[in-house]
């Protein structure tokens, strides 16, 4: 053969060896993703998660496990062509022996080649979704190294003999106030009980920080690590996690910070200005930041951003209510990224979060137990009836005002905080504002039935709230209910 017919064959054939093994590798980066995809179904529904996120989807556990039933019947079905490649070669459709030929030549993949196509894909999916990767890392992370289960022993909550800012706090001196470092260590060592250690931080927090609104009116967010907000004193919800964590890690203590989101109808929309929600209608304002704290080997959950009343439309310019709170309170109002910081037995998934009617921490305080409705939103022709069990020494009024969403931008943010504007003789004014009196019947010392008679078909607010002669008012929830046509 002359030199340089044997040269062009060579060339030809090298050739061809880099086109197959090009293929090969987008064959193999297709199976890599393939064995991601269902690593993350199979670790989700080995955690027990009733949904996983992917970016703003969300993915019901029934299509999880078809998935998965889907991708082991694929799986199935190559094992099953490349063991039996020489069977299959002696029958006579020629698509199932090209199949089985092409994957029994994996294994004459290189590894260097396998590692780099995955780690491209990795970086292609992270490109193109974060959270895809950040979850499951999260989530192992939470499971090896914090195991949050539920709290086994309660907190002190709901905190009736220290309602006040903790002494050490109220009454540190300014000199000790110079670093995160400093003010730690002085809590820890004028506090021993752990719990009210824990309290103090929080109060810290709470009464040094307050809710940076500018953020909320310009789009513009200063730095929210704690040493910024510890220097500024202002910060956002970010903010209060990062220096609540800081200052609890200082001590010794074991804090994470928790990312996810709060109810929908709960976000401080009529906080932002009506053309910067245009120009960020994209823009998810139901994101929100707290912690969690171990405490004597138990998981407890706390919020410093919803306890300081410059930035929480529940309570009053303090408030303990969402120190150590149970998880089954918090539930109604928060929703966590990674579903392990529900701290619930049974982790619930965001539909049912947001179906649920959402009442305040000040309806379990009062010990009461809502009835009727048991969703969020309920139809109903003309007249909703709201049904609130009590107990026979409750002492306070419920009562309840509505308002029409199409019409208004009402939320609790708008009442005052007076009991003399829920009272008959002011009806005026409450008509004047758009807003309706629902009529509230105590039965029996034990029950208290509300009735809102609805004057047009449409959607409408109701909120409660409980009243201890004219001076204190407490919120104690909102409900929604759709008004058909009449």
């Amino acid at each position: 053969m002359p030199d340089n017919l044997e040269a062009s064959f060579l060339k030809e054939v090298r050739k061809l060896k880099q086109k197959q093994r090009k293929i090969l590798m987008w064959r193999v980066g297709l199976i890599l993703l393939l064995l991601i995809l269902v690593s993350g179904l199979a670790y989700s529904c080995y955690r027990g998660f009733s949904i996983l996120f992917a970016g703003n989807l969300t993915t019901g556990l029934a299509t999880l496990i078809l998935s998965i039933l889907g991708l082991f019947l694929v799986f199935s079905l190559l094992f099953f062509l490349i063991r039996n490649r020489q069977d299959i070669e002696h029958r006579s459709s020629p698509l199932l022996t090209s199949i089985s030929w092409q994957f029994s030549r994996l294994k004459q993949v290189k590894r260097k080649y396998v590692l780099g196509w995955g780690l491209l894909l990795i970086a292609l999916i992270y490109q193109s979704n974060p959270s895809f990767i950040h979850q499951p890392i999260n989530n192992f992370i939470d499971f090896v190294v914090h195991k949050p289960a539920p709290p086994t022993l309660n907190s002190p909550w709901p905190w009736k003999d220290h309602a006040a800012i903790h002494p050490v706090v109220a009454n540190m001196p300014a000199n000790i106030e110079t670093t995160i470092e400093s003010v730690a260590k002085y809590i820890a060592q004028n506090e021993s009980d752990p719990y009210l250690q824990v309290k103090a931080i929080h109060d810290y927090v709470v009464s040094r920080v307050t809710y940076d609104l500018d953020v909320l009116k310009t789009g513009i967010r200063p730095s929210q690590d704690a040493q910024t907000v510890f220097r500024t004193h202002k910060a956002v919800c970010e903010g209060y996690a990062n220096l609540f964590m800081a200052l609890g890690r200082s001590m010794g203590v074991d804090v994470v910070y928790i990312s996810g989101k709060i109810r929908r109808d709960l976000a401080p929309i009529d906080l932002i200005p009506k053309l910067f929600r245009l120009l960020n209608s994209d823009y998810d304002w139901t994101n929100h930041a707290w912690n969690a704290v171990k405490i004597l080997d138990n998981w407890q959950l706390v919020d410093t951003t919803w306890d300081d009343g410059n930035s929480s439309e529940f309570g009053s310019a303090y408030s303990t209510n969402y120190l150590m709170i149970p998880p089954q309170v918090m539930s109604i109002s928060h929703f966590p990224k990674h579903l392990n910081w529900q701290l619930l037995q049974n982790p619930e998934d965001y539909n049912t979060f947001e179906n649920k009617p959402v009442i305040t921490p000040q309806f379990a305080i009062d010990k009461l137990r809502l009835i009727s409705p048991t969703e969020y939103q309920t139809k109903v022709q003309k007249t909703a009836e709201i049904k609130i069990a009590t107990y026979p020494s409750y002492q306070k009024r419920i009562v309840a005002l509505f308002t029409k969403v199409q019409t208004t931008e009402s939320s609790s943010w708008d009442f005052p905080s007076s009991g003399d504007f829920l009272e008959g003789d002011k009806n005026q004014q409450i008509q004047q504002q758009n807003i309706g009196r629902c009529r509230s019947q105590m039965n029996a010392g034990t029950e208290t039935q509300i009735a809102c008679q609805f004057p047009d078909a449409g959607d409408y607010q109701v909120f409660l709230f409980s009243l201890e002669g004219k001076a204190k008012v407490d919120f104690l929830g909102q409900l929604k209910f759709h008004v058909l046509t009449r």
